[in-house]
């Protein structure tokens, strides 16, 4: 038996288990400064890749997530975690992966934002969050996104799935647009659309042509995972 190469896996193991620990002490506290600051230590240290690091947020924004299911936390909470976590991969992680050539495992690459004249972003940042935190690849492109932002991004990055967020009744027939445009373009086959959104509903989606309809962040993400499959 190798004793020193037992000690050195049992190190390790100790490691991960209070890095992520302390990951999700500064996520659910909201400490957004703390956990970039924390991520880029660790980075720099070469204590975690930024692909490792991923994996690891994805697993405590999971535990959150479960949290919420359970009503054992509330909107206010699930949000300001989430958006927490936005902020150290859109600053920290994202930028290092990229830097250093590393590639993200993903179970598919989502491009969502919120459509033209709409400018609600808190439903369409959680969905963003939960995607991410199951093994997404997320392409979150803000509010008052054109048909043509959404098609160009998923162009660029060959995305699986467009996602359509409306908060308001006014901005609903700008997701029926996105869908018009896939279709004179000859690309509406090459997209799996969902739509959501306080107005919208099932019957919505199918009148516009959608492939799916989501109520919150947790059932988009079931409802990826099933038209993906």
């Amino acid at each position: 038996m190798n004793i020193s190469c037992n000690k050195k896996k049992v190190k390790q193991a100790v490691n991960i288990v209070s890095i992520k620990e302390k990951i999700q002490g500064l996520v659910v506290e909201w400490d957004t400064d703390g956990l970039k600051d924390y991520c880029r230590s660790l980075l720099k240290n070469n204590e975690e890749s930024a692909s490792d690091l991923l994996k690891i947020i994805g697993d405590v924004m999971k535990f959150v997530g479960d949290q919420f299911e359970e009503e054992e936390i509330f909107l206010p909470e699930l949000i300001g975690s989430a958006e927490t976590v936005k902020a150290a991969i859109d600053e920290v992680l994202d930028p290092a992966i990229r830097a250093s050539g590393e590639e993200k495992e993903t179970m598919g690459k989502v491009v969502i934002g919120t459509v033209e004249s709409d400018v609600h972003s808190i439903g369409k940042d959680l969905v963003g969050s939960f995607l991410f935190s199951n093994g997404f690849e997320v392409y979150n492109l803000g509010v008052e996104v054109t048909a043509d932002q959404f098609i160009s991004k998923a162009e660029e990055v060959g995305a699986n799935v467009i996602g359509l967020s409306s908060l308001l009744t006014m901005s609903m027939d700008f997701q029926k647009e996105v869908i018009e445009e896939l279709k004179k373009r000859g690309l509406r086959d090459k997209y799996k659309v969902i739509v959501g959104g306080a107005p919208t509903s099932e019957d919505w989606a199918e009148k516009i042509g959608a492939d799916g309809w989501a109520d919150d962040a947790i059932e988009a993400v079931e409802l990826i995972k099933r038209i993906l499959k």
